[in-house]
This record gives structure tokens, C-alpha cells and sequence, in this order.
């Protein structure tokens, strides 16, 4: 089908017309007088947050590490042993290698998520332990644990992380196994 020559005649004249248009012209502000009649404008913003909302807890009440604290104070932990109380949002790494190996699949090193709680804004991965000992000390998603260990950006098996990382030592009273 051939496009006829009005339609292209009508679209190309439509084009050229609206390209060619000069810009408007500009107006000072000054040209509008102030209407002394009218009320003044009402700006209705809310109320803003205290300055508490801007701190960042570091510790606990029982002198613990919080991993907010921990995250906003990375420089002045980073490398030394900490202790953190947090809930574990999440258990990852939980496989048999068994069947993994039958369906060709590699079992992910064992990790938790933890936070200061469900609803936090910051996460810190928490490694260097078997599934065995988890097992054994009978660690389950959303309850809070003492965490010690060492606060590092990677670990062995693990990539750098932008929060850190905790290399576990012990959970509580459980010392972790050392390989």
C-alpha cells in the first residue's frame, strides 16, 4: 500500500509548522501586581521529626551491640570482636549434600540474616558456623540471640558485603566449632 501524497503532504506540513513556532514570550513577574485583597497563602507541612529520630542507638540497654549501631559506627568496628543481640529473620545453607550432588547442585555455605528486629531497616550476615551447630543449639528464625564474633566486610566463601558481616564465634553460652 502506498501512503497517498495528501496524508504525507498534511503530516509534513504538521511537523514543519510545529517545529518553526518561536518560543513564547517570556513575562517578568514584576508585570503582576500583588493582589492586596486576597488572603495569604496557608501552607499546611507536617510537624517535623524530633532530632531522636536522627540518632542512631548503637547499644542495647544490656550493653550490647545493635546492628544499627554496628552499621552506622562500621569504621570504629570493623575487624575487632563485637557482641550483637538481634533476631534471626532469616536461616540460609540448610541443604543435604546428598541430594544436591544427585541433582548436580552445590549447597550454599550456611548463613543467618539478622536484625534488630522484624522491621528494621539494616541486615548483617552472620557466618562461619555448620549446620550441625545450629542444630545442636536449636536456633530458630525470629528469636533474638547474642552474637559474637568478629565484625569484617568478607569472610572465607563469602563476598564483600555493604553492611559487614559477623564471623561467628560463639551464639550465647554455644561456642561455634572451629575447622
Amino acid at each position: 500500500m502506498r501512503p497517498s501524497i495528501t496524508a504525507l503532504l498534511l503530516s509534513s506540513a504538521l511537523l514543519w509548522g510545529s517545529a518553526c513556532q518561536p518560543d513564547a514570550p517570556s513575562v517578568p513577574t514584576e508585570e503582576f501586581p500583588v493582589d492586596e485583597n486576597l488572603p495569604p497563602a496557608v501552607v499546611d507541612l507536617p510537624a517535623p521529626p524530633p532530632a531522636s529520630a536522627f540518632e542512631i542507638r548503637e547499644k542495647n540497654d544490656d550493653d550490647t551491640l545493635r546492628v544499627e549501631g554496628l552499621v552506622g559506627y562500621r569504621e570504629r568496628y570493623l575487624d575487632q570482636d563485637v557482641v550483637v543481640r538481634a533476631v534471626v529473620t532469616e536461616i540460609k545453607g540448610d541443604c543435604d549434600p546428598g541430594r544436591a550432588k544427585k541433582r548436580g547442585e552445590f549447597c550454599p555455605q550456611p548463613h543467618l540474616m539478622i536484625r534488630d528486629d522484624a522491621d528494621a531497616r539494616h541486615e548483617l550476615m552472620a557466618v562461619g558456623y555448620t549446620n550441625d551447630f545450629l542444630k545442636k543449639i536449636r536456633l530458630k528464625a525470629g528469636e533474638s540471640y547474642e552474637f559474637k564474633g568478629t565484625y569484617q566486610l568478607m569472610a572465607d566463601g563469602f563476598v564483600s558485603s555493604e553492611n559487614g558481616l559477623i564471623e561467628l564465634k560463639a551464639v550465647g553460652e554455644h561456642e561455634v566449632p572451629q575447622n
